[in-house]
């Protein structure tokens, strides 16, 4: 297709802004419509200066985060009173009613870009849960629909995350649990996902879920696009050539809770303890009861959410990341692990690129023993500046591959 105008249709800051900036970049990004843009003022750019930024509140950080400054020029509109009033809603109602507001703020979103109008824009860009009533309208003017599928189907997820529940019973702070919201986001992803004209994904994990809930493989494409915020920081990190064997430094960062295989890693760092010296760093909101979190205390180290530059600390002590999630889309936080060296160990769930055996393992989930395993064997290894940079290369290269892959998709149509 000649002449590619694209509208991105994206609440919160997915990717940092990745589509979009590409899409700006490229020349083919009508208009970004999203729920809140902190912009480019000269107060706002005041208060992100690092001496003003590090004594600000948390809430008012988040904000100032929300915006990406190679978007500068770009047409972005945002609906900010939205935002309040769903990030209230979701304070106020308890876990159960979370999806019903997630559903009802990917309608309230989709409306107010119909009302606002589509611009020049002959494709509209959406992500899961937040497209279906701007994609029915757009099909009624024509217009190209392109999902990005950012999770694995949804129905896949709920049948996952039941599974874990009766595995771990007694582990959640909040038990997952079907209910009228969880089926209304369902239906909606369904139907995104049928009228798309191509759905893009970040994994062959994310492409198998959809093909086996029907969707035609012909107009899935795999194109794992990360961005990392902090990319131009990263750089050789002054390490050792290799692991200091007198310790193996283990971080996981993410959600502590079922989804994310944390009991996994925890039994296994039990097999492992004795066998070899190391210290776990477990980064990221707690969503498993307290009692859990004392009975590991002696193996890990919870240290709760994490600012962006106390990940980008941990990233740089660690020797090995350690990721055994049961159901991901494409997970950000491998791609930033590759970006500083670190080796994976990881599922097929994640949705990861790292290659089994080159960047780290691929271990099966559920698989506490696998785990172990290759933690005693990226012990024994070691790690070099050599691999580090074999894995910061291969990521890059990757990463642009992806990028060009996702041009021709947008720009090319049979």
């Amino acid at each position: 297709m000649k002449n590619t105008k694209v509208l991105v249709a994206q609440p919160g800051a997915r990717k940092h802004y990745q589509e979009p900036l590409l899409f700006h970049r490229w020349g083919i990004l009508d208009k970004l419509y999203t729920d809140f843009y902190s912009g480019h003022s000269v107060l706002a750019n005041l208060l992100r200066y690092p001496r003003i930024y590090k004594h600000l509140p948390n809430l008012l950080k988040k904000g100032l985060d929300r915006y990406e400054p190679g978007l500068k020029n770009a047409d972005i509109i945002h609906f900010p009173l939205l935002a309040y009033q769903a990030i209230q809603a979701l304070k106020k109602a308890p876990i159960e009613e979370a999806g019903k507001i997630y559903a009802w703020g990917g309608k309230a979103f989709c409306q107010r870009f119909i009302n606002r109008g589509l611009g020049n824009a002959n494709t509209i860009y959406g992500f899961n849960s937040t497209s279906l009533e701007l994609f029915e309208y757009a099909k009624q003017q024509r217009l190209r629909c392109i999902l990005d599928q950012t999770q694995a189907e949804r129905s896949f997820v709920h049948q996952i995350l039941q599974e874990e529940e009766k595995l771990w019973q007694g582990w959640s702070l909040s038990p997952f649990t079907i209910n009228d919201g969880d089926l209304e986001l369902l239906q909606r992803e369904q139907g995104e996902q049928d009228l798309a004209d191509k759905i893009i994904c970040g994994s062959n994990f994310v492409k198998d879920s959809l093909i086996a809930r029907g969707v035609d493989a012909n107009k899935i494409f795999v194109l794992p696009i990360g961005r990392l915020k902090d990319e131009n920081l990263v750089q050789a990190q002054g390490v050792n050539e290799s692991i200091q064997q007198d310790e193996l430094k283990i971080l996981f960062a993410g959600s502590v809770g079922l989804r994310k295989g944390i009991p996994y890693l925890l039994e296994a760092l039990r097999k492992i303890k004795g066998k070899i010296p190391f210290t776990c760093k477990i980064a990221g909101t707690i969503e498993i009861k307290l009692q859990r979190v004392n009975e590991y205390s002696n193996v890990c180290e919870f240290l709760g959410r994490v600012s962006r530059s106390q990940i980008k600390d941990l990233y740089t002590w660690a020797d090995v990341f350690i990721l055994p999630s049961i159901c991901e889309g494409s997970a950000m936080v491998t791609y930033e692990a590759m970006s500083f060296g670190l080796p994976i160990i990881t599922t097929p769930n994640s949705g990861s690129i790292v290659r089994d055996g080159i960047d780290g393992f691929i271990v099966p989930i559920r698989n506490i023993s696998a785990i172990a395993d290759k933690i005693l064997k990226v012990y024994n290894m070691g790690n070099s500046l050599e691999k580090k940079a074999n894995i910061r290369n291969y990521l890059q290269d990757t990463l642009k591959d992806s990028e060009s892959k996702l041009l021709q998709t947008l720009t090319y149509y049979a």
